[in-house]
């Protein structure tokens, strides 16, 4: 067995192991199961998706072994198929020309999707396990029982923290998660180019753009959220939180090529980043505002050339 067979075997060994480490409650795994798809996503990226097999298999083949079928099936829902669809669609070129690779705004907008449209079926099929509870009310009821969990927490308290949460509670997981993994792949990708072990040029993640079509999307589901009911415009709203995320990360991008033309650079992000910390959803809306207007309007191109920087 070749030298990359044997490290993209022992990455998804890692890769399961952390999830394994998580399920049995270990604080080491409640803190790597974060990292969990990082392995899976160097070895695709680093061998290309002969590699990512192997590293899949290895992971799933432990997850089997030592949690059974279930920690095996949440382990693929959660770090593999996400991780496959990263390295399928970055290591795609776009045909126009040799070594013209697929632009990173379009691997985000598929991913985007993927999350979107697993939230919407389990959603929806969770909800309908009985006649007469909905999806929001299985949320409640699961919120609740996360709920009773927290000692110190009386009646009244718990119920005006459940009705803050259940609203968007699906949709903000799936960011939480998305936003999880995207930072998996951008660590990988810069591990391995500081490494020369990249199959394709680290994406300037300054200058990334979503593709047209997807904007589509979030119009359907956002007028659907506004202007439904019952289930499917829960549903559509907690969508449509999820297809924020990449103009969310666009306005991040807008945000730090404003930056480079200020003088007090590390100050000004130093100031952006505490008061998204502290405001985040009031904030990131914002930003993920000022991200559709960018690709609407170009406002990277209207603030004009930015000298490019070392870790972009």
């Amino acid at each position: 067995m070749g030298k990359s067979a044997l490290l993209a075997l022992g990455g998804g060994g890692l890769s399961g192991a952390a999830v394994l480490a998580a399920l049995v409650g270990s604080p080491i795994g409640i803190i790597a199961v974060y990292l969990a798809a990082l392995p899976l996503l160097m070895a695709g990226l680093a061998l290309g998706m002969s590699g990512f097999g192997l590293a899949a298999a290895a992971g799933l083949a432990l997850a089997t072994v030592f949690g059974g079928f279930a920690a095996a099936g949440l382990y693929a829902g959660m770090h593999v198929i996400p991780s496959w669809l990263i390295v399928q669609q970055s290591l795609r070129t776009t045909g126009a020309a040799a070594g013209q690779w697929r632009p990173i705004g379009h691997v985000l907008a598929t991913l985007t999707l993927l999350m979107a449209f697993v939230v919407a079926a389990t959603s929806l099929a969770g909800g309908a396990g009985g006649a007469s509870a909905g999806v929001e009310e299985s949320v409640r009821a699961l919120l609740a029982t996360a709920t009773e969990m927290i000692a110190g927490l009386d009646e009244e308290t718990r119920t005006a923290l459940i009705d803050q949460v259940a609203p968007l509670f699906p949709g903000f997981s799936a960011v939480f998660w998305l936003l999880t993994i995207v930072a998996n792949a951008a660590l990988a990708q810069a591990v391995l180019v500081a490494r020369s072990w990249n199959l394709r040029p680290k994406p300037r993640w300054s200058a990334v753009r979503l593709p047209g079509w997807f904007d589509w999307p979030l119009v359907v589901s956002a007028v659907i959220g506004l202007i439904g009911s019952g289930d499917i415009a829960y549903v559509a709203r907690n969508v449509s939180v999820i297809l924020l995320t990449p103009y969310f990360l666009v306005g991040l991008a807008v945000v730090h090529c404003f930056a480079r033309q200020a003088r007090s650079r590390t100050l000004l992000l130093m100031a952006f980043y505490s008061l998204l910390m502290f405001f985040f959803v009031f904030a990131a809306m914002l930003v993920a505002a000022l991200g559709i207007a960018e690709q609407w309007v170009g406002i990277r191109r209207r603030l004009g050339p930015s000298p490019p920087a070392a870790n972009d």
